[in-house]
């Protein structure tokens, strides 16, 4: 009788164990995901950053210069670039939330 009560234990200790590794491995699962989200946006913000002072650059250049030489319009394209690719990167991140 004693050998059959600690069977039974050992097998509830194992089936524990086993749901308790089952939910860890979603957890770390989705804390790599939010981890890759926060790397990408991350540099797409240092993308933007960047874009931003080419634009800057080249108004300030515009404004000495007293004319463009094509430094606003490359800043004026990095920026709408680095737009697109955020505005995009927000719509997978809406669409993985709905998709749950």
């Amino acid at each position: 009788m004693i050998e059959i009560i600690c069977a039974a234990i050992a097998a509830a200790a194992t089936i524990i164990c086993a749901v308790i590794a089952s939910g860890q491995k979603k957890r770390d699962a989705k804390e790599e995901l939010r981890a890759e989200q926060r790397s990408k946006e991350g540099r797409l913000q240092l993308k933007m950053i960047d874009a931003n002072a080419k634009l800057t650059i080249g108004v300030a250049l515009a404004l000495k210069n007293g004319h463009a030489n094509g430094e606003v319009e490359e800043g004026l394209k990095a920026v709408e670039e680095a737009n697109n690719e955020y505005h995009t990167y927000l719509e997978g991140i809406a669409l993985d939330n709905i998709n749950g």
